[in-house]
């Protein structure tokens, strides 16, 4: 095998790929150096070095995740989705946040390493995030791409399809992706159990949902220019546009074998965003990095409940249209250097939103919101003999305005990381970090709407940012081809955002306010093993296991709750020169917020592929066990307990097939990947 040496800095504003290959080489790092590596531990990240064989298996990205049985991340290959720790993921390519199809258009075999990042900072703007997982890629030097990846299903309306094209010329580089997604399903329907203790009535509600459609499909088209200098600048602009229809959203149920009721809803979605971004790399290992992105969101959605008895008689027609039009800036300044044995970077945002939602129907009414934050942060990372830290602060301002009312809040949040070396082969981290909490649009609106006769959905405008302290152990200990993990965390939220239900009359109330506390424990320990041969075949098997237990306290102001949850992931692999097939095991994390438990349902999957140079062609099945899709809501509140649960009968025994086939052609620059990638998707309308 041949032999040489990667260097990683401790920085993670240093980490650029290499121009070679990594193998199951000598690595060196700032704090030790370990032998015959392809799991390495840093300071505030986990990097995973993919085989040679392993590259050779996957087709995309997300395959290549799936395969490598990265801890605490879930990957749905079909779909392209990645989830961590029971949040959403935040996926870069290079450090530079990217969207489903940038990922999916890369090569497996221009991937260096794949960084995994659990509690980001400030530096990746998003305190909410279950992880980040950074894709490190060797840039292009020749040849431009065209990439085309299809899955979709020859029984129901199931389809995720993109297509990728680069050209280079010079220093300029251009691209252009589109990707379209679609689903249409005739048999979901929901079932629940619901009573109301209202103040002069007790009312008992058992709703037996009837098959209805539901239809969605989104179009994404990006065009894009980069034109870089070496080793002086970087300028980049992505004119965004993507575009959502989902004329079939509703539902059908009949109430007490005596009551029809059914939801009329239908939703549409514009969203044109212009982001421009310039770096700039100063001498003495420092750089400065600018991002501006304007985003328009123009949103429609149409909603008609209705509720009639068995014998014709109308009780309630209830319609409630919405035309909502928000505009928002977000501007950020980074500033990075490089000493010898410390890295430090300084950081501003800002974002400035206007959001105007016409409410018409039968409670017509008018909504204008003004919203501001501006931030900053800094952050210094190093080492101090056998010991890693990173100390972080930083400062939040946000402003909220609407019909006459505002509010200002400041928040201080600092951050803190230590990491050991306590024995050969272990690695010992440990993080805290104070992340604020800033109330949605939707939850701040000073708008009132029915749901149907009984309930009705209001929003608060006096909510409150708060604070949430995170607290992180994780010891890894590897042995061989086997990794053991054991991860513990703790958040503990003070003042939260979470739901109020309440009781006027004969109305039942559902509203947000700042509650007592919301606390979370989470135990995983993990055990994975990569690489085994089996038969004579060498790097045949990669399996993964990962369990937990999480416990929930929910504390509001006038109630107390506590939930348990004991979730596992299961996944394998095997592959053989051309040949590969994947399997996954799911138990959901189901979860309680407020006075809600939200259910999701246990995942299986299996996928076989065959890889042959520039194609894949591959067919898989999701549910194969089951042949009825569910996921499901329990609400515990005195005044209005309910259960639910959703069926979609078209996603069990869902059998999926896959073509992707990719070209690369003359000439091309090394293009530049940018830091930083921001995007405003939250139209403000309030739920129902």
């Amino acid at each position: 095998m041949k032999r040489f040496f990667l260097i990683l800095l401790t920085a993670t504003t240093s980490m650029v790929a290499s121009a070679q290959t990594p193998t199951d080489s000598t690595v060196t790092l700032g704090e030790v150096t370990v032998k015959a590596r392809t799991v390495i531990q840093k300071l505030d990240r986990t990097l995973f070095v993919p085989t040679r064989e392993a590259r050779r298996s996957a087709y995309n990205p997300y395959d290549l995740m799936f395969g490598m049985a990265m801890p605490h991340v879930l990957v749905d290959p079909l779909s392209k989705t990645v989830s961590a720790n029971g949040g959403e993921v935040q996926l870069r390519i290079n450090c530079i946040k990217a969207s489903q199809t940038e990922v999916a258009a890369l090569l497996p075999k221009d991937i260096v390493r794949i960084e995994l990042i659990e509690n980001p900072g400030k530096r990746y703007g998003d305190e909410s995030l279950g992880a980040v997982v950074d894709i490190i890629v060797r840039n292009r030097e020749a040849g431009g791409l065209v990439n085309a990846q299809t899955t979709n299903s020859p029984i129901v309306p199931f389809g995720e399809n993109t297509l990728t094209a680069k050209y280079n010329r010079g220093h300029a580089q251009w691209g252009v992706s589109y990707a379209m997604n679609y689903r249409d399903i005739s048999h979901a329907h929901t079932d629940r159990t619901e009573d109301f203790h209202l103040t002069t009535t007790d009312i008992h509600r058992t709703q037996t949902g009837i098959d209805d459609r539901l239809t969605w499909n989104d179009h994404a088209v990006d065009l894009s220019f980069n034109y870089m200098l070496p080793e002086r600048y970087t300028f980049n602009a992505v004119l965004r546009n993507y575009y959502k229809s989902a004329p079939h959203q509703g539902s059908k149920s009949m109430t007490n074998q005596q009551l029809y009721a059914q939801t009329r809803l239908s939703q549409s979605t514009l969203s044109p965003s212009l982001d421009l971004y310039f770096q700039r790399i100063l001498p003495r290992q420092q750089t400065l990095t600018l991002n501006l992105t304007g985003t328009l969101i123009s949103s429609e959605r149409d909603r008609r409940y209705t509720e009639t008895l068995t014998s014709g008689r109308s009780l309630a027609d209830i319609v409630t249209n919405v035309d909502g039009h928000k505009r928002s800036i977000i501007a950020e300044a980074i500033y990075d250097k490089q000493f010898k044995q410390v890295a430090f970077s300084a950081g501003l945002r800002h974002y400035q939103m206007h959001d105007r939602n016409k409410y018409t129907g039968s409670s017509p009414v008018t909504s204008e919101m003004d919203q501001s934050r501006s931030s900053f942060f800094t952050e210094l990372q190093g080492k101090w003999k056998t010991w890693s830290y990173g100390i972080g602060a930083g400062t939040t301002r946000s402003w909220f305005h609407e019909n006459g009312k505002s509010h200002t809040y400041v928040t201080f949040t600092p951050t803190l990381r230590l990491a050991v070396v306590p024995h050969k082969d272990g690695y010992l981290n440990y993080r805290f970090s104070t992340d604020p909490q800033i109330p949605s649009l939707s939850a701040l609106t000073d708008v009132e709407q029915a749901v149907d006769t009984l309930q009705l959905v209001r929003g608060n405008p006096a909510l409150k940012t708060y604070n949430v302290y995170n607290h992180t152990l994780n010891y890894s200990y590897r042995f061989g081809k086997w990794m053991a993990m054991l991860t513990t965390t703790y958040a503990y939220h003070h003042r939260p955002v979470m739901e109020d239900v309440r009781v006027e009359g004969d109305h039942l109330v559902i509203t947000q306010d700042n509650q007592r506390s919301y606390q979370v424990l989470n135990i995983a320990p993990m055990l994975s093993v990569s690489g085994v041969s089996l038969f004579g075949m060498k790097d045949l098997l990669t399996v993964s296991l990962e369990c937990g237990f999480t416990r929930y306290w929910s504390k509001g102001n006038t109630y107390s709750h506590t939930f348990n949850n004991f979730y596992y992931n299961a996944t394998f692999m095997l592959s053989h020169k051309e040949f590969a097939l994947m399997g996954q095991a799911r138990k959901n994390r189901d979860y309680l917020m407020g006075e809600t438990i939200f259910k999701g349902e246990n995942m299986t999957v299996l996928m076989a592929a065959w890889n042959h140079k520039r194609l894949q062609l591959g067919a898989g099945i999701l549910f194969p066990f089951v042949n009825n899709y569910r996921t499901g809501q329990e609400r515990l509140t005195e005044v209005a307990p309910y259960r639910s649960w959703t069926y979609v009968k078209e996603s069990g025994n869902l059998f999926l097939l896959r073509m992707n086939y990719h070209f690369e052609f003359g000439k091309s620059y090394q293009a530049k990947e940018r830091r930083t990638h921001n995007r405003d998707t939250e139209d403000g309308m309030i739920g129902l």
